[in-house]
């Protein structure tokens, strides 16, 4: 009964830590909101892990862990895009109800699009229950890695040497065109190498080392901000992978 205790433990401070990004963000202290953020995704790890090492692999856990990442990895960068679009300098807009309100509502409409992150992310879990987890490769990218680039947005664009990209990324087209692209590809069928496996004698294994390398040099240089700039490294080394794996193919067949 301990045994079995344990992962779900990790996965409540996973969870509790979605819920205090959240209110974070919602208060605009995004840095602590990112910092939670991690904090549940390191959780999140640790949950899987435990339930692993201690053979406590069980049906509801698996359901515990989704429920947990869709608040941490779904709904809470929901509400930091969100916040983002009010930061965009969004006007609200006053809608008057009748009866039986009988009231004024006012908001900013643009906000709304900040939800089709926890949607994308539950559509993304849904999946990854029904394909099995126990396999050394992503089918799309997952929904941490999309929670820590939106989380980190914020602190990146208040970086000294980085506050030219603020009017870029904190603004309408820039936030819509990136909630659209991590939507698609949360949910999309490329395969991308993970780290649940170091075997030797593998590109991916070169590609993991500088993935995690290059992440380094991005935080030393930008903070905990450059985990954005160090999710599109990853991304680029995939598509790059990909596009190598498939002209080698293609001339093979030639």
């Amino acid at each position: 009964m301990i045994k079995q205790s344990v992962p779900h433990f990790f996965t409540s401070l996973n969870l509790l830590c979605g819920c205090f990004s959240i209110y974070f963000a919602y208060i605009f202290q995004f840095e602590t909101a990112f910092l939670f953020l991690l904090s549940g995704v390191f959780f999140d790890i640790w949950d899987g892990l435990f339930a692993r090492l201690l053979g406590v692999e069980s049906e509801l856990g698996v359901q515990l862990d989704s429920m947990a990442d869709m608040v941490t990895s779904g709904l809470a960068p929901g509400i930091i895009l969100a916040q983002l679009f009010v930061l965009a300098g969004n006007h609200p807009l006053e809608v008057v109800l009748g009866w039986p309100i009988n009231s004024v509502v006012e908001f900013i409409p643009w906000v709304f699009i900040g939800f089709i992150l926890p949607l994308g992310s539950a559509f993304r879990l849904a999946r990854f229950n029904l394909n099995g987890s126990k396999k050394n490769h992503f089918i799309g990218l997952p929904t941490p890695a999309m929670a820590m680039f939106f989380g980190s947005i914020p602190l990146i664009v208040q970086h000294p040497n980085l506050v030219f990209l603020k009017p870029i990324i904190i603004s309408n087209p820039g936030l819509i065109l990136m909630a659209v692209l991590f939507v698609i590809l949360m949910n999309t069928n490329l395969i991308l190498f993970s780290f649940k496996s170091f075997s030797t004698g593998s590109v991916d294994l070169i590609l993991r080392i500088l993935t995690i390398t290059i992440t380094s040099v991005f935080i030393l240089f930008f903070g905990l901000g450059g985990i954005s700039f160090a999710i599109l490294f990853y991304l680029v080394l995939n598509l790059l992978k990909i596009s190598i794996l498939k002209i080698g193919n293609d001339s093979n067949i030639n």
